[in-house]
C-alpha cells in the first residue's frame, strides 16, 4: 500500500521563499554597506608592526626610513624622510617627529619640515597639541628636559626632570592651551604615578598631585575636567588635580580602558577585559560608558578588537564585523573582504585600519 504524503500549503512555501529572498537581500545590503562605490577596501604599503596613527581621515604610518600620509583612499598625500630608528606623534592639528637628537614639526598638508633642529641631548618622545609641542629631551628615562614649542619650534617653556620618569604628555583648553605631564616615581618604597599641569600661556605650574600606587595608562580631557584611568577605577579632576567629588569614581577592575571619543559632545568610553598574562586579548564582552549608561555588551563570538566610530562600536573576528550602533544592545554581523588578525585604528570618516597578517588595509565599515 503506497503511503500518501501530506500536501505541502502553499502559504507555509511562500513564507519560505520570502525568509530566504530576504535573508539574501539583508546580506547584500551588510555587504554594500561598506562603500557606496563598492569599493569596500584598499590596501596599504605598510606592516603590522610599523607605527601608523589615525590623522583625520587619514593614516601616518612609518617605514624604517620614511614617514607617510596616505588618505583614506590609498591615495599617499606625501612622504617625509625622517632617517632610521625615528618615530612620530600626531595630534588633530599637528605632526612631529624624531630621530636620536634631530627633532622636526611637520607640516600636515606638505609633509616639510616647518622646524628643523639638533637638541641638546636625544629625544625619548615627543607629543603635539592644537598650538603648542612638547618634546622630553635626556640621555636617561628620568632625567633631562620636557620643552615646551610653539607651532613654529620657538622654545616656551621648560621643565626639569630629575629623579621621575615622565610616562606621557598632553594638551588640553582651559581659557588657554594647557599641559598635563605624567610621571612615575620609583625611588620610593613602591612606585606611584604623579600627574602635573602647567599653563603655557602664564608659563605656570597649576597643579601637581600623587596618584597613588595603581598603575596610571590613561589621562584624556572633555568638558573642563581631566579624567585618569588606572588598572581600578576613572577619577575626574580639575586643571588643578584636584578631584571633583561631584563625580563619582568609575570602577573597571578587570577592564582596560580601550578607546575615548566626543559624540556630539558626549563622552563615550569603550572598555574591553583586560589582557591575559601572555599579553593575548580575545574577548567576547566590551563594555561602553557614556552619560548615565554603563553597559556591557555581549558579542557573538570572540573578538581581536574592537573599536568606537561615528555612530556604532565596531568589533572583529576573522572574517567578519559586528556593528552595535550606539542605543542599541546587540551586534549585527557582515562579510569582510580579508580575515582580521589585528586591529590597528579607525579614521574620523569610519575606515577601519586592520591588518590580515602582514597585509595592511583600510576598510570602509557599515553605517
Amino acid at each position: 500500500m503506497v503511503k500518501k504524503t501530506a500536501a505541502r500549503s502553499p502559504w507555509r512555501a511562500r513564507l519560505m521563499a520570502l525568509g530566504a529572498l530576504a535573508a539574501l537581500v539583508g546580506l547584500v545590503l551588510l555587504i554594500r554597506a561598506f562603500s557606496a562605490t563598492g569599493k569596500a577596501y584598499v590596501e596599504v604599503n605598510a606592516l603590522p608592526n610599523q607605527h601608523i596613527e589615525v590623522f583625520g581621515n587619514d593614516i601616518v604610518y612609518y617605514d624604517g626610513a620614511m614617514i607617510h600620509r596616505i588618505g583614506s583612499n590609498g591615495v599617499r598625500r606625501w612622504s617625509f624622510q625622517a632617517g632610521q630608528l625615528a618615530d612620530f606623534h600626531v595630534s588633530s592639528k599637528r605632526i612631529v617627529a624624531w630621530s636620536a637628537n634631530q627633532f622636526f614639526i611637520l607640516d600636515p598638508a606638505s609633509g616639510n619640515a616647518v622646524y628643523n633642529d639638533r637638541m641638546d641631548a636625544a629625544v625619548q618622545f615627543a607629543r603635539a597639541g592644537q598650538n603648542y609641542v612638547a618634546v622630553f629631551v635626556g640621555e636617561k628615562k628620568d632625567t633631562g628636559t620636557v620643552y615646551v614649542l610653539d607651532a613654529t619650534g620657538k622654545r616656551i617653556d621648560a621643565v626639569t626632570i630629575d629623579g621621575t620618569m615622565p610616562l606621557d604628555i598632553g594638551f588640553f583648553t582651559g581659557g588657554g592651551e594647557l599641559m598635563w605631564l605624567l610621571m612615575l616615581d620609583t625611588f620610593g618604597s613602591v612606585p606611584t604615578t604623579t600627574l602635573q599641569t602647567f599653563d603655557l600661556d602664564a608659563l605656570l605650574s597649576t597643579g601637581s598631585a600623587t596618584l597613588g600606587e595603581e598603575l596610571v595608562y590613561r589621562v584624556y580631557y572633555h568638558n573642563g575636567a581631566l579624567r585618569v584611568a588606572d588598572t581600578r577605577q576613572i577619577t575626574t579632576y580639575d586643571y588643578r588635580i584636584k578631584e571633583d567629588t561631584n563625580t563619582p569614581q568609575v570602577l573597571i577592575y578587570g577592564w582596560y580602558l580601550k578607546d575615548v571619543r566626543v559624540i556630539n559632545r558626549e563622552l563615550y568610553q569603550l572598555l574591553v577585559p583586560m589582557p591575559r598574562n601572555d599579553g593575548g586579548l580575545d574577548f567576547s564582552d566590551v563594555r561602553l560608558i557614556y552619560g548615565g549608561v554603563n553597559r556591557v555588551l555581549h558579542l557573538p563570538t570572540a573578538s581581536v578588537g574592537v573599536l568606537m566610530g561615528s555612530k556604532a562600536v565596531y568589533a572583529f573576528a576573522g572574517g567578519y564585523v559586528y556593528t552595535c550602533h550606539y542605543g542599541d544592545n546587540s551586534f549585527m554581523p557582515a562579510i569582510l573582504p580579508m580575515a582580521v588578525s589585528k586591529v590597528l585604528g579607525i579614521t574620523q570618516d569610519d575606515h577601519a585600519v586592520v591588518a590580515d597578517n602582514n597585509k595592511v588595509y583600510l576598510v570602509k565599515l557599515p553605517q
